[in-house]
């Protein structure tokens, strides 16, 4: 394998080998993980539908022996393009299962299947312009370019209720509704996806039929997961996370202050993309705006839902303010997140 860069394969753990996948996307790698059990392999994620992906994980599959028979089952987090993108090309080069969450199985097949949604109207009514919002929407299309699902077999659902070998399943919301996340107890090693990253705070948005209140929901996995005993946090993205409780605690505090922001920002009735323009002041790429206006809906939707801010609709957009002249304190008497 000497035409593979040897930062392609790490070793973060005895019988852990952390895989760099090329993706089209800022964060430039996904990072999969091939885990040993007894004979076996676990693979988790797999990255895009591209030219550099395929070629990647052939060359990965010669050099670790990824052969039909010892690749036993792919996992796979979540339904984001990167983590489910080469779904057909896994079932085809190694002939195993694939496995999600059941109902990020149901999300995956309707997003990337045949029908589309019509995102336009969401955005605009929350006060994107039209260019934007249209735009926005059509990048569904470059997802569905980047994406291959097997069709017979289908991935197939993960029992809920079961353990795979020493590897406890953890049903983790708020990034999207259903995210499977790994942690093996005796090791004390968390494969935490899109939940925690290093550096950056994940993607929570809000979405037409999703989640209605993601945020909340998201930091409840946070305090979840803040209480496992963990030595190390095996990401999705970026860096290996050495301390993960610490770095939950950084997240959640991101939250708060945001949250506390968007309370000073909104005296007056306010869009949601009104909102975001002055809450990301940096220049923001069409793609960007997507993900900036989802996540400051998923803030404002749930500081309407703790009673600190009011909707109304007016001329068929919404309109957020802030309730209360008390900011800093909610109902319950703690920060607006606590």
């Amino acid at each position: 394998m000497s035409n593979m860069s040897p930062d392609v394969i790490t070793q973060p753990a005895e019988g852990i080998f952390r895989i760099a996948i090329p993706v089209p996307l800022p964060l430039k790698y996904l990072y999969s993980y091939v885990i040993s059990m007894d004979s076996q392999y676990l693979i988790l994620d797999l990255g895009m539908d591209t030219p550099e992906a395929r070629q990647t994980w052939m060359n990965v599959s010669k050099h670790l022996g990824l052969a039909p028979g010892r690749v036993s089952s792919v996992f796979i987090t979540h339904f984001h393009p990167d983590h489910v993108g080469l779904a057909q090309f896994a079932a085809d080069l190694w002939d195993a299962p694939l496995f999600m969450w059941g109902q990020e199985i149901d999300t995956v097949y309707q997003i990337f299947g045949n029908s589309s949604r019509n995102l336009v109207p969401f955005l605009e009514f929350h006060g994107m312009p039209h260019d934007l919002a249209t735009y926005v929407d059509q990048e569904q299309f470059f997802t569905k370019s980047v994406v291959r699902l097997p069709a017979q077999p289908p991935i197939q659902p993960l029992d809920p209720l079961t353990t795979w070998g020493p590897l406890q399943l953890l049903d983790q919301p708020g990034h999207t509704d259903h995210q499977l996340l790994l942690y093996w107890p005796e090791r004390e090693l968390l494969f935490t996806g899109d939940q925690i990253l290093a550096r950056i705070t994940p993607n929570i948005s809000l979405w037409p039929n999703t989640d209605p209140d993601p945020l909340a929901s998201y930091l409840q996995s946070l305090r979840y997961l803040h209480q496992l005993p963990v030595k190390m946090g095996l990401p999705a993205h970026e860096a290996i996370i050495p301390d993960v409780p610490g770095r939950i605690t950084e997240i959640i505090h991101h939250h708060d202050d945001r949250a506390q922001r968007i309370l000073d920002l909104i005296n007056e009735p306010h869009t949601a993309f009104e909102v975001a323009q002055k809450l990301f002041t940096r220049p923001l790429t069409q793609f960007q705006w997507r993900f900036a206006v989802s996540e400051t809906l998923a803030h404002l939707e749930y500081l309407r839902r703790r009673q600190l801010v009011t909707f109304r609709e007016t001329n068929h957009k919404g309109f957020y303010q802030t309730l209360r002249d008390d900011l800093a304190e909610s109902p319950e008497g703690g920060t607006a997140l606590g």
